[in-house]
This record gives structure tokens, C-alpha cells and sequence, in this order.
């Protein structure tokens, strides 16, 4: 799977990475009550992501199929509900590539993960900022 490149300024990356529609369903979801929910959805993945990340490293390395299928799957899903429908993409492949305990593809799989991943994390950092 391609990840789109970057080119032009910042908020064009934030964008290209994240799904504008679905940042503007968490803001609305905080509304006026709780404006503050965005930053705190945004926290929490981004303390979150880099452990799936790591698990998935570790499984590939001791080819524990069962947890990298599992910290795909997780990564995958909360991928897709802060935005990031193209690592949320990547790990849907990664995880149904674990359970035919695929070593190459997967191991692509999490390089192309870990790129993207790298990219999430700066656009979250500056629609929080």
C-alpha cells in the first residue's frame, strides 16, 4: 500500500494524513460542553500508538502471529477513530497478513506502518498545537 506523498505546506500534511471529516466529528462530539475533548483524544493515541508500534516490532521478531495480529487490529481501529484512514489501512492489511503468518509482507507491512505512523504523530501534534 502507497502512502500519499507530501508536498507543500504543513496543514496540506495534515490533511493528506488525516481525514478532515472525521477530525471535525471529534470536535463536534466535545462541542461547547467539552471543547477540550479533541486534545485529549489526540493525547491519548499519541501515548498509545508508538506501544501497539512496539509490540508489533517485538511479534514480528519472536513471530508471535497472535499479538501482531492483535496490536495491528488495535492500532488499525484507533487509527481510523482519530483520522488516520491510511495507517488504519496499512494495519488492516498487517493484521490479515498475520493470521497466514506472512513474515515478508508483514514485515514491509510495519516499515510502511512506522513511516505513516511518523507522519500521524506530526499532523496530530499540529492540529493540537
Amino acid at each position: 500500500m502507497s502512502v500519499p506523498e507530501f508536498s507543500g505546506s504543513s496543514n496540506d500534511a495534515a490533511q493528506q494524513v488525516l481525514d478532515e471529516g472525521v477530525i471535525q466529528g471529534l470536535r463536534e462530539l466535545g462541542g461547547e460542553d467539552d471543547p477540550g475533548l479533541l486534545v485529549e483524544l489526540i493525547d491519548i493515541y499519541l501515548a498509545d500508538a508508538p506501544k501497539r508500534m512496539q509490540e508489533i516490532e517485538v511479534a514480528l521478531a519472536s513471530n508471535d502471529w497472535k499479538l501482531l495480529e492483535r496490536a495491528a487490529h488495535t492500532l488499525k481501529s484507533a487509527s481510523a477513530n482519530i483520522g488516520a484512514l491510511g495507517l488504519s489501512a496499512i494495519c488492516k492489511e498487517l493484521e490479515a497478513k498475520a493470521r497466514v503468518c506472512d513474515t515478508q509482507v508483514c514485515s514491509s507491512l510495519f516499515h510502511s506502518s512506522a513511516a505513516c505512523l511518523s507522519r500521524v504523530q506530526s499532523a496530530l501534534l499540529e492540529l493540537r498545537a
